[in-house]
């Protein structure tokens, strides 16, 4: 697999790297406690420098172009781009690749080349993932061919893609339909064309107050804030004005959420969940009663603006 220089260089890379793990100070700074105890070397990644680029340095949050050949420890080749003749692109740092990718091509510059040593702990983990057998080793041969811009994305764009296509159908139709037809509703019980749009926001609101972890007090007085709003009149002006508020203070939300907040714990009317699925939930609610608006539309003649 390796050639004798290759050879070499791998013995020099380990021996750097426990020379490394045998100066390292466990003393710590002021303000954190000490602790006893052995250092123990638990996940260590080696590359060999096979070609020295000289392009574009791979920063952080940049979009790398790549060729790579993958494999296993036993030289089972298990993936090749160069055999595909199709580079691939990533983002790092966005968790699109293993985490080992994610560091192997620090201090790289376009036109470079390494051979990566990525331990399992770094790959595909105890379980491993279709043809990588659990605790594999991987060996990549990399070619770092471009790095380039790429724009930030939101943690939430998924969701953001959906609700602002939503949001944008709930505002246009709330502005077509005449203020006489805001108080129509299909049968006695059911909700009018102005409840539909108001049960919108007072349902946003309550997802949003879900999803920020209340007690059980906070929860059951956004239940009554709801449920006092829904038993209110308005007129079409103030309806529009309410759903252009409750959209805009979902989406600050959505723009401004990191990955870990959306991650975090939640519960939803006792089904456990995240704050995603809470968003997700929100998205898939305003879709449905959309939908109940423009039937409500149409039954009376009117066409959704973005169908004219």
């Amino acid at each position: 697999m390796h050639s004798r220089s290759h050879q070499a260089v791998l013995i020099a890379t380990l021996f750097l790297a426990r020379t490394a793990l045998a100066q390292f100070d466990p003393k710590m700074p002021a303000g954190v406690p000490e602790v006893t105890g052995s250092v123990v070397e638990n996940v260590t990644m080696h590359y060999i420098e096979v070609v020295v680029g000289t392009g574009t340095p791979a920063a952080p949050g940049k979009q790398y172009t790549v060729h790579y050949t993958g494999w296993l420890r036993n030289g089972t080749k298990f993936d090749s781009s160069v055999d595909r003749k199709e580079p691939l692109k990533f983002v790092q740092g966005r968790r699109l690749v293993i985490s080992g990718w994610e560091v192997g091509f620090e201090g790289m510059k376009v036109g470079g080349k390494r051979r990566l040593f990525i331990p399992y702990q770094l790959a595909y983990g105890e379980t491993g993932q279709g043809s990588i057998p659990p605790k594999s080793e991987l060996i990549f041969d990399v070619e770092l061919l471009a790095v380039t811009d790429v724009p930030p994305a939101s943690p939430a764009a998924d969701i953001l893609l959906s609700f602002s296509d939503s949001e944008s159908k709930v505002i246009a139709l709330a502005k077509a339909v005449p203020e006489d037809k805001y108080s129509w509703r299909p049968a006695p019980g059911v909700r009018s064309f102005g409840e539909v749009f108001v049960h919108i926001v007072s349902a946003n609101q309550l997802l949003m107050k879900l999803a920020s972890a209340p007690s059980a007090d906070e929860l059951k007085a956004a239940f009554g804030e709801q449920s006092k709003l829904e038993k209110q009149t308005f007129p079409k002006a103030r309806i529009i004005e309410m759903l252009t508020e409750s959209f805009a203070t979902v989406r600050k939300s959505l723009e401004t959420a990191r990955p870990g907040t959306l991650a975090q714990s939640a519960d939803f009317f006792g089904t456990p969940t995240t704050r995603r699925g809470i968003f997700v939930n929100m998205d898939v609610h305003i879709a449905e009663h959309l939908g109940q608006a423009i039937a409500y539309a149409r039954m009376n003649g009117i066409t959704p603006p973005w169908s004219q």
